[in-house]
């Protein structure tokens, strides 16, 4: 779990939606991220506030029992908090949920330029989660990174489904919870 936490940080990767699902959109190609793609700027950012701290607070224990992922587990690395989330009693299916804030999703783009960029950047595509921009990758797993300000990135990772719809119903709720500052 640590060197999957690590490996996040360092690429900051997101994952590909299934095409019926309306919270989040599918690229035209999942082959990486076009040669001129742009972060789009967010028209109406989010403060990240104490949930950057508490990602845990981003969904209530009665969300976290719908999307079958009640138990929850607070994790620090580097100075980031997560959440992990888990279905009862099971550790190993595991969901992280964390917001960062030291860098931008365009930041995170402008990783995957150039020859030395990392190898995970194939599978990264652009999309969105409702009204904000996102990046998504589905290379064996989902991972969905969402831009909610200039410097803050929602970032939701899968690891046991790569579809990716459990991912954006985490993200379009935490999004409401960050709009709504409670």
């Amino acid at each position: 779990m640590a060197a999957l936490a690590a490996l996040v940080l360092l690429l900051a990767g997101c994952a590909n939606e299934p095409a019926g699902d309306p919270a989040v959109t599918q690229p035209p190609s999942a082959s990486g991220l076009p040669s001129g793609y742009q972060v789009p700027a967010i028209a109406d950012p989010l403060d990240p506030g104490r949930f950057a701290a508490d990602p845990c607070a981003l969904l209530t224990p009665g969300q976290r029992t719908e999307l079958g992922l009640p138990d929850t587990e607070r994790n620090e690395l580097a100075g980031t908090v997560e959440c992990l989330l888990h279905p009862s009693g099971d550790k190993v299916t595991t969901v992280q949920l964390q917001l960062m804030t030291d860098r931008g999703l365009a930041d995170l783009v402008a990783q995957c330029r150039g020859d030395s960029a990392p190898a995970a950047c194939a599978t990264w595509a652009p999309s969105t989660v409702e009204r904000y921009p996102a990046v998504l990758d589905t290379g064996g797993q989902c991972r969905l990174m969402v831009g909610v300000a200039e410097q803050a990135v929602l970032l939701v990772n899968d690891e046991k489904e790569p579809e990716c719809r459990r991912a954006s119903e985490i993200a379009t709720t935490a999004l409401t919870t960050l709009r709504e500052g409670s």
